[in-house]
């Protein structure tokens, strides 16, 4: 883990999301729980990271952070995919940035009318959704835990990814195991809450945390209005 320079409450780390994400070496930048504070990174972060940017094609930008001033992003000359879950106003599209995005087709991940699907319309670049975590469970008694997430990805139909995980038979040891399960195309249509796709298509254990699952709502909402237009 490296600490960035330019604030202390931003850090790098060489991260795997699991399988469920975009394939590639990535990127994850965080923050500490100190919300009063507002976070940015600049291209200054890069440099005192001690990484080499050009070894790294997806460049992940959490929540927690509020900007990314010019020349950040341009940092990463081999970059494939953006995957912005950070909830700020816009992405400044400089010159450079333009020409490294259209020259790596890159694709952008984020929300509906995020800066990211603003910023792929402008550019004509492609734009998936970002994947949505919708609920954890863990049974603290056996150390047990099973997450699941509504995932997109290019070229295939949309799926919930359940990871579970459960203690071995020795100190630090974890086994588990995963599930995938295929969804049709438009599996949103007539789920315009989330609890009435909680209803269909989560376990017992999950239910609750799904139906009061804001970001899930706000996709639901808005793919139903989209298809009506």
């Amino acid at each position: 883990m490296y600490y960035s320079r330019h604030d202390d409450d931003v850090h790098f780390s060489e991260f795997n999301p699991g399988p469920y994400t975009l394939y590639g070496h990535n990127i994850f930048v965080g923050k500490s729980w100190d919300c009063k504070r507002r976070i940015s990174v600049c291209v200054e972060d890069i440099a005192s990271s001690g990484l080499k940017p050009e070894e790294y094609f997806t460049l992940v930008i959490t929540e927690g952070i509020n900007g990314v001033k010019p020349g950040f992003i341009e940092s990463f000359p081999n970059l494939q995919d953006l995957i912005i879950e950070a909830n700020f106003r816009k992405i400044e599209c400089t010159p450079a940035l333009e020409a490294l995005l259209k020259k790596n087709n890159v694709v952008l991940r984020g929300s509906f009318n995020s800066p990211a699907e603003k910023l792929a319309k402008k550019l004509g670049l492609r734009f998936i959704h970002k994947n949505i975590f919708l609920a954890v469970y863990r049974n603290t008694e056996h150390y047990e835990s099973s997450e699941i997430t509504l995932c997109f990805q290019e070229g295939e139909v949309p799926f919930i990814w359940r990871d579970d995980k459960t203690q071995g038979i020795s100190a630090g040891n974890t086994g588990g195991g995963t599930v995938r399960t295929d969804l049709s195309e438009d599996f949103y249509v007539g789920y315009e809450t989330a609890e009435a796709f909680a209803d269909d298509y989560v376990g017992r254990a999950f239910w609750e945390q799904t139906k009061d699952n804001q970001e899930l709502a706000a996709f639901l909402a808005e793919a139903n209005r989209r298809r009506k237009q």
